[in-house]
């Protein structure tokens, strides 16, 4: 617990710097670059279709990445090898760069979900914020959002995967709502801290799947994950982007 509220206070502290630092290059240039915090300064992720999530990590001094930005940007995440093939890279790097054109709101799934009884407003926060789990190993949530419809303010994890791999999938978005919970207070700091405004959350934290669509018109699995209190989403591949089906909320 210690260790992990030790991390997350570096981490606040670095969304702060990107929110102070960064902000004017991630307004300009949000449909192909991320700046991700952690505990040991910022990440310059790339979101382009053909090198999705590449890019340089353990960014520390700001203002040298302003000036280069754009050398940066190409040496890290355009003159790049594609690395190893991952759908999943391609499915995250398309929802943040969505997200970030649209001032954070995930449209995608937030589009899909109208189709339901349960219609979601979700803005983009951060992705792959590790967590130390006490055991020489971490925990890591593919992408954190904010659910804000219907004057909510509850946080969501959202695991991206791009095999069906129920068990395993379920072992780690439960793992890290808990996480988020545990140290709620915190993790309200962050997401404020990168949002720009004051956050205190009002319920616990939201879990969501997005894996390959299943089902003519409804997921197979979306009764059994209900009763986990899991809201699954299906895509379909179209180019560059992806369709997304939002399954019933749990």
């Amino acid at each position: 617990m210690n260790s992990q509220r030790e991390h997350l206070a570096k981490t606040i502290e670095w969304a702060r710097r990107i929110r102070a630092e960064l902000q004017p290059l991630l307004d300009a240039h949000g449909d192909r670059v991320h700046f991700r915090p952690s505990s040991e300064g910022v990440a310059l992720v790339g979101l382009l279709p053909k090198r999705p999530q590449r890019g340089r990590s353990g960014v520390r001094n700001l203002a040298a990445l302003v000036a280069s930005f754009e050398a940066e940007f190409k040496e890290h995440c355009l003159d790049v090898d594609h690395g190893r093939p991952t759908p999943e890279k391609a499915l995250q790097s398309f929802l943040i760069r969505s997200a970030q054109v649209r001032h954070r709101k995930l449209e995608p799934i937030n589009a899909a979900s109208r189709s339901t009884s349960s219609p979601v407003e979700l803005l983009f926060i951060t992705d792959e914020l590790a967590l130390p789990d006490g055991n020489s190993g971490k925990v890591v949530c593919d992408l954190l959002a904010l659910r804000v419809d219907g004057g909510r303010v509850t946080p969501a994890a959202i695991e991206l995967k791009s095999a069906r791999e129920m068990t395993r999938l379920i072992e780690q978005v439960a793992e890290y709502a808990a996480a988020v919970d545990a140290h709620a207070d915190l993790f309200a700091e962050l997401f404020g801290a990168l949002l720009g405004r004051s956050v205190v959350f009002d319920a616990p934290c939201e879990k969501w799947i997005v894996w390959p669509q299943a089902g003519a018109s409804r997921d197979p699995r979306e009764v059994v994950l209900g009763t986990k209190g899991i809201r699954v989403v299906g895509y379909v591949p179209s180019g560059d982007n992806f369709v997304m089906r939002v399954g019933e909320a749990p």
